[in-house]
């Protein structure tokens, strides 16, 4: 099963997202991304994804949505009734790459695993640079 990655979220930032993964990652096929501007709703994207599980129903689609609870990722979840697609809360850069970088379609359990090393990634980092203190952090 081949697999895609769609990143949602408002605004322009999954087209920042998807500029600054291309900078490490270089151009690839299976990323894409959409956004909700101002005084739009999310409804047409939820249709396009829709329209892409029923085009393509042995693709798998993770659609990497920017934040748990807002209305683009609330939106998605209707769609997660479709067995070739799985949603992500939380985008992150670190998060998009191990995906994308992940060969063939992922099972629950690996999705799973690749938000863990994203999470652990991100905080190691913090601990490594400036210990629990914030201010010790941003002054190193």
């Amino acid at each position: 099963m081949d697999k895609k990655i769609i990143l949602v979220s408002h605004g322009k930032l999954s087209e920042g997202m998807l500029h600054s993964v291309r900078m490490i990652v270089g151009e690839n096929a299976d990323i894409s991304c959409m956004g909700m501007m101002p005084g739009e709703h999310y409804q047409p994207m939820v249709d396009e994804v829709e329209r892409l599980l029923n085009e393509h129903p042995d693709t798998q689609y993770l659609v990497v949505a920017d934040l748990l609870g807002g209305s683009v990722c609330n939106g998605m979840t209707a769609l997660t009734k479709y067995p070739n697609m799985k949603l992500i809360p939380g985008m992150n850069m670190g998060l998009v790459i191990n995906l994308l970088l992940s060969p063939g379609a992922l099972s629950d359990e690996e999705i799973d695993a690749k938000i863990q090393e994203a999470k652990e990634l991100n905080h190691r980092v913090v601990l490594e640079k400036g210990g629990e203190d914030d201010a010790d952090f941003f002054l190193s």
